[in-house]
């Protein structure tokens, strides 16, 4: 075999380098490949905070070079991507107003709304987002009922603790504004009363228990007024063990007292509205805690309490018991005339009466609480006192509020004499008490309970 020149070795190389295959005329050639849109970085710690806004057609990318042929036989095959669950709500909510003009104002607003517990809408419309206020219980018809005209705010506190055991209480408000001034404001509790807390039971006992106050009715153990309104949580939801155990309440508080004192029929309207929000808002509290069981709206509620004068209303006895005399105290004469407000309906957890010029300012008030859960709050008072009363019970004086306890055949049933203002010497707390706990023990079933004292503790 004869020697090649260097030169036909180069040539031969170049040769063998090309590529041997003939085209063929029949063959399609192959589409060019597309180019690939840009490849961002695997990341999982979500989307970029940058990404540009979202169009119909895909942006086209020249970042990466086209493929070349020959070249996909040697790169391994990229599997394929599922398709992303559906987002959260949230997040869905911030896609939507992405790259939109004013994205940014409205996504502070609903992120500040949601995360503070907070709502504002103006009365008579429904908010942007549909959203119950008052740990998702009021429903916006309900609360336009009790506040109208104006803008609606609220606030709440979480419900998270209030009612178990070692809780305490938490509350939302619901507030009418006019030209940022406050106008009308509703307040919502969920509140473990407290024992041993004299001047609170006083406070509850004289806002929740007053005369003004009607049964909710049938056996929902609350009751309602123009302008407050309870029911009391079941024991099987709040963790309570018995008579001894304080009850959990939630209530409504709306204006003063006797708000709507001056019209009759306005005060019905909203005693009604009253009535029916703190049904929604407990039964909306017994889902938030997952607790079993919901309260019925109330029916036809008794007859509104009215003033009445002493010479109309059992002028000789004490709140109308067989058996006593009102004593002159509490009569007044000529300017200082007083008159007395009973409860029309004495069916309910508690009934009380009252006696004054002006309820708010010198009430003499009496109170009886049958409901046993609802009398355990003031049991601790009645025998912590410095001034005991004895005899088939036990009792006590704090202050303005006397207190004694009498056992019956439903359980302990609470006796109450307040005095809004006491002044000289005489105290119809601690006078009038005995006579009354004898006449309305046995008016309600009790039998006699004698009552003695008051003696200091020994």
């Amino acid at each position: 075999m004869s020697e090649q020149r260097p030169e036909e070795q180069d040539r031969d190389r170049e040769k063998d380098q090309m590529p041997q295959e003939e085209p063929d005329p029949t063959r399609t050639p192959a589409p060019e490949p597309e180019p690939e849109p840009d490849a961002a970085p695997e990341s999982h710690a979500g989307p970029e905070p940058h990404a540009a806004p979202e169009s119909d057609a895909e942006p086209e990318s020249d970042a990466e070079p086209k493929s070349v042929p020959g070249r996909e036989e040697h790169e391994p095959q990229r599997e394929a991507v599922p398709a992303p669950a559906p987002a959260p709500r949230g997040r869905r909510l911030r896609r939507l107003l992405r790259g939109r003009p004013g994205a940014a104002v409205v996504g502070a607003v609903v992120g500040a709304l949601l995360a503070g517990g907070t709502a504002a809408w103006r009365a008579g419309e429904l908010p942007f987002m549909s959203r119950d206020m008052c740990w998702g219980s009021l429903s916006a018809d309900t609360v336009d009922r009790l506040v109208t005209n104006g803008d609606i705010r609220s606030a709440e506190l979480s419900l998270r603790t209030a009612g178990d055991i070692g809780g305490s209480s938490t509350e939302c408000r619901v507030q009418r504004w006019e030209d940022d001034e406050l106008k009308w404001e509703i307040s919502a509790q969920v509140r473990r009363l407290e024992q041993f807390n004299g001047r609170g039971a006083r406070e509850w006992t004289r806002q929740f228990l007053s005369p003004a106050m009607v049964p909710l009715g049938g056996d929902t153990p609350g009751m309602v007024s123009p302008s407050r309104a309870w029911v009391a949580l079941p024991e099987s939801c709040t963790g309570g063990g018995g008579h001894d155990d304080p009850p959990t309440v939630v209530s409504l508080s709306s204006g003063s007292l006797d708000s709507f004192e001056e019209d009759p029929d306005k005060a019905r309207e909203y005693r009604a509205a009253m009535a029916d929000a703190v049904i929604e808002l407990t039964n909306g509290v017994l889902a938030e805690k997952g607790c079993q069981g919901r309260f019925p709206q109330p029916d036809e509620l008794a007859r509104l309490p009215e003033r009445r004068p002493l010479d109309e209303h059992g002028a000789e006895e004490l709140c109308g018991l067989k058996g006593t005399r009102l004593p002159a105290l509490l009569k007044g004469s000529g300017d200082d005339s007083k008159a007395t407000r009973a409860t029309t309906d004495v069916s309910g957890p508690a009934h009380s009466c009252e006696y004054g010029r002006n309820f708010d300012l010198d009430a003499t008030r009496f109170t009886t609480i049958e409901n046993p859960n609802l009398a355990g709050f003031v049991i601790p008072l009645a025998y912590s006192s410095p001034v005991r009363f004895r005899g088939d019970g036990f009792g006590g004086v704090f202050g303005d509020m006397s207190v004694y306890i009498a056992t019956c055949q439903t359980g302990p049933v609470a006796f109450l004499v307040q005095q809004e203002r006491v002044g000289g010497k005489r105290e119809p707390m601690v006078e009038l008490l005995p006579a009354y706990v004898s006449a309305e023990a046995e008016r309600i079933g009790c039998g006699k309970v004698k009552v003695t004292g008051p003696e200091p503790a020994l």
